[in-house]
C-alpha cells in the first residue's frame, strides 16, 4: 500500500515538474522558432503564453518558408491574429472566437470529414491542425495547436473587423486594394443589402469591378436573384473545408430557381499547378435566368468578415453570355488546346459549332484524353473522318446532367446522324457524375454543365468513338453491365473475351435485367451466383455470345437470325425506326444500347436474359455424389424407423 501511494506521489511530483508554459514548449521546438521570433516583437503576447490560459494556433518553420513575405509592420503585430485568450478546446469546433486584438479578423473553427480516415479534421479558417498540445501554468490550462498554413493578415483599420456589406462597399477597411463598387451598386439597385448584413455565418463571393457607368451597365443582368446565386447561408466555407461538393445558395427554391455553388479546381495551361474557380450550376431556369455553369476565376480566397467568409472573383456568376465557341476559344489555350487544335483541322465542323441559332451540346475531350490517342496524327490528315469524329462528340440538343438523373433524356442521335449517344448520372446527391457512352467509349464528365447562350459543354475524360478496351475491360468498367462480367468470372469465362485476335458479338444483359430476374425468379437468381451451378451460368452466357463475327446493328437487320454458342436468336424491328429486338424459345429482348465498339468485337446491350428458369438445375460430379449421399442418409433414416 505505501509502495502504491509513493508510486502515485511520484508520478504526479513528475507531472508538475516536467510541466512547462506554452511560451517554453515554443522556445524548446526548433520547428516553431520563427513563430518564436513574432512572438518576441510583442511583450504582452509574451506575457499571455508565459502565464495565462491561452490558446495558440502556431504555424511551423515550413509553413512560414512558404508563405509571402510579411513587412517589418506586418510582423510586429502578426502574433495577435494566432492568439486567443481562453482555452479553445476541440469540443467547441465549429464555432467563431476573436483573436487577442479585436481589430484583427475574426477566426472560424470548423471541421471537415476526412474521406481517407473517415475522421473529423479541423481548421481555423483555412489552415488545417495538424498536432494538438497542453500545458499547465498556475492560471490553468493552454493549447497549443499547430497548423499547416499562415493565417492571412486581415485587420481592420476601424474598431472592429466589417460585416459583408461594410466590407463590399469599403475593400479598404482591410487595406485591400480591389475595387467591388459595381456590384454594390447592384446589390443596392435590387435592395436586397439585407442579404450582407444578416448575423450569422454565410459565405460570400463577390466580383471585382469599380462602380462605373460601363462596369454597372455590364452588370445590368445582375438581378436579386443572381445577387443571391452569389451567396452560401448558414455555412462558412473557407476554400479547403468547401471542398469539390455543390452548395445549395440562397437562390434555390424547388419551385423555382434552383442554383448550386461548388470550388473548382482546373490545370493550368502548362499542366503544373491548379487556378482556382467559384462556380455557379443554375440546375432549374426561369424566363430570365439560363440552365448551366458559369465559372468564375477566385482572385483573392478566404477574407473573414464578421458574419462569414469572402471569396473575391473575377466575374459574376449565373451570368451566361458566351456562345460554345466563344467558351472553347477562351480554353484553347488550357485544359481544351488539343480539341479546339482537332477543330480547326475540321472547317466543316467548325463552322457547324460556330451556328448560334440552334442549341446543341458539345462533350469535349480533355487535353489528357486526346494525348493517350496513338493516331491524332493520321486523323489530322483525314478530314472526313476526323469530322465525324468530332460530330460524335455533339448532339443537337441541350442535354444538362439534371435532365439526365431525372429521365428526361437518356439517350440521342449524335450530329454524325449515325450513332447514338448515351447517357447516364451515377451516383447520389453530391457525388453525382455524369457518364456518356459513344463509339464504344464510356467517359465521364471531369466538368459538366457549362452553359453557353446556345447550349452546353461538358468536359470529358475519354475521345468517344475511338475504343481501346477489349470486350472484357468495357464489362469491368462499364456500372451498367456490372452483373455479367461478375457472373463471367465464374469458371473463368470472361478469359475468352480478353482474346485479342478473334471477333466477338456479345449480347450483354443490363442491371435491369438481373434485377428483373431476381424479382420475377428469385431463387434461379441466387443459384446462378453459386459455385454449383457455374456450369449453367457459362452455358448462359454462350447463348449470348458469337464467336468468330463482329455484326453491327444494321447487319444484324440484314441478317435476320444470328447463331450464337450455344443458341439461336431471330431479330426484329419495332414499328418505324423502332428498337431492335432478339427472340429466343419466345422470349423477347430488345436491344437497348446498340454498337459498343471494342478493339475485339462489339457490344450489344439488352434488358432481358435469355435463360428458362427451369433450366437452372445442378449437374457435376461433385454436387451429384452430394445428392446421392442425401438419398442414401434418407433410405437409412426410413429403414431404423421401420
Amino acid at each position: 500500500m505505501e509502495l502504491t501511494i509513493s508510486l502515485v506521489f511520484l508520478c504526479c511530483w513528475s507531472t508538475l515538474v516536467s510541466a512547462q508554459s506554452v511560451y517554453e514548449a515554443i522556445e524548446n521546438d526548433s520547428n516553431l522558432s520563427k513563430f518564436l521570433d513574432l512572438v518576441k516583437k510583442d511583450e504582452v503576447i509574451q506575457v499571455l503564453l508565459k502565464k495565462r490560459k491561452v490558446t495558440v494556433f502556431a504555424p511551423t518553420n515550413q509553413v512560414f518558408e512558404r508563405s509571402r513575405q510579411f513587412t517589418d509592420e506586418e510582423q510586429n503585430r502578426l502574433a495577435t491574429f494566432y492568439v486567443v485568450n481562453f482555452v479553445v478546446t476541440k469540443n467547441l469546433f465549429p464555432d467563431v472566437v476573436n483573436s487577442y486584438s479585436q481589430v484583427n479578423a475574426p477566426l472560424y473553427l470548423t471541421t471537415k470529414e476526412n474521406k481517407q480516415t473517415g475522421e473529423k479534421d479541423y481548421f481555423v479558417n483555412n489552415a488545417k491542425v495538424v498536432e494538438e498540445r497542453e500545458y499547465l501554468v498556475n492560471d490553468g490550462k493552454q493549447k497549443l495547436y499547430i497548423i499547416d498554413e499562415v493565417l492571412d493578415l486581415y485587420s481592420s483599420n476601424t474598431q472592429l473587423p466589417p460585416n459583408a456589406w461594410e466590407f463590399l462597399t469599403q475593400p479598404s477597411i482591410y487595406n485591400l486594394r480591389e475595387n467591388l463598387g459595381a456590384f454594390a451598386s447592384r446589390v443596392r439597385s435590387e435592395n436586397v443589402v439585407e442579404l450582407f448584413t444578416r448575423v450569422g455565418n454565410h459565405t460570400y463571393f463577390l466580383p471585382v469591378g469599380e462602380g462605373n457607368e460601363q462596369n454597372i451597365n455590364a452588370l445590368l443582368d445582375v438581378d436579386s436573384k443572381v445577387i443571391k446565386g452569389h451567396i452560401i447561408p448558414k455555412e462558412v466555407l473557407f476554400t479547403r473545408t468547401m471542398g469539390s461538393e455543390p452548395y445549395p445558395s440562397y437562390s434555390y427554391d424547388p419551385a423555382e430557381l434552383k442554383v448550386e455553388l461548388t470550388l473548382v479546381n482546373q490545370t493550368n495551361s502548362l499542366g503544373n499547378g491548379y487556378i482556382l474557380f467559384a462556380q455557379s450550376n443554375t440546375l432549374q431556369s426561369d424566363h430570365r435566368h439560363r440552365k448551366g455553369v458559369v465559372l468564375s476565376k477566385i482572385v483573392r480566397p478566404n477574407i473573414p468578415v464578421k458574419n462569414g467568409v469572402v471569396h473575391l472573383i473575377e466575374a459574376p456568376l449565373m451570368i451566361i453570355n458566351i456562345t460554345i465557341w466563344d467558351f472553347i476559344q477562351k480554353e484553347k489555350q488550357g485544359r481544351l488546346s488539343e480539341f479546339a487544335e482537332l477543330i480547326n483541322y475540321s472547317p466543316e465542323f467548325r463552322s457547324e459549332l460556330m451556328i448560334t441559332g440552334q442549341e446543341k451540346t458539345v462533350f469535349a475531350p480533355t487535353n489528357k484524353a486526346i494525348r493517350m490517342l496513338e493516331n491524332v496524327q493520321t486523323l489530322k490528315g483525314n478530314i472526313t473522318a476526323l469530322t465525324n469524329l468530332l460530330r460524335l462528340h455533339m448532339v443537337m440538343k441541350s442535354v444538362s446532367t439534371d435532365d439526365i438523373r431525372n429521365g428526361r433524356i437518356t439517350e440521342h442521335l449524335a450530329a454524325d446522324h449515325l450513332r447514338y449517344l448515351y447517357f447516364r448520372v451515377v451516383g447520389k446527391d453530391r457525388n453525382r457524375t455524369l457518364t456518356v457512352d459513344g463509339g464504344g467509349v464510356n467517359a465521364t464528365a471531369v466538368q459538366a454543365d457549362i452553359g453557353a447562350t446556345n447550349g452546353i459543354v461538358h468536359i470529358i475524360d475519354q475521345v468517344l468513338g475511338m475504343p481501346f478496351q477489349v470486350i472484357s475491360e468495357k464489362l469491368a468498367n462499364d456500372p451498367d453491365l456490372k452483373e455479367t462480367y461478375e457472373l463471367g468470372l465464374m469458371n473463368n469465362w470472361n478469359e475468352k473475351l480478353m482474346d485479342k485476335k478473334k471477333r466477338f458479338t456479345f449480347f450483354v444483359p443490363d442491371e435491369q435485367a438481373w434485377q428483373q430476374l431476381k424479382e420475377e425468379h428469385f431463387t434461379e437468381h441466387q443459384r446462378l451466383h453459386m459455385d454449383e451451378y457455374s456450369d449453367q451460368m457459362n452455358k448462359i452466357l454462350d447463348r449470348h455470345l458469337v464467336v468468330g463475327e463482329e455484326l453491327s446493328s444494321r447487319d444484324l437487320e440484314t441478317r435476320g437470325n444470328v447463331e450464337t454458342t450455344n443458341g439461336e436468336f431471330t431479330i426484329e424491328r419495332g414499328y418505324g425506326y423502332g428498337q431492335l429486338s432478339l427472340e429466343w424459345q419466345n422470349l423477347r429482348a430488345t436491344i437497348v444500347r446498340p454498337d459498343i465498339q471494342a478493339t475485339n468485337g462489339i457490344i450489344h446491350v439488352i434488358d432481358r436474359i435469355m435463360v428458362k428458369p427451369g433450366e437452372i438445375t445442378v449437374t457435376g460430379g461433385t454436387t451429384t455424389l452430394s445428392v446421392s449421399i442425401a438419398i442414401v442418409l434418407v433410405s437409412l433414416a426410413l429403414l431404423r424407423g421401420m
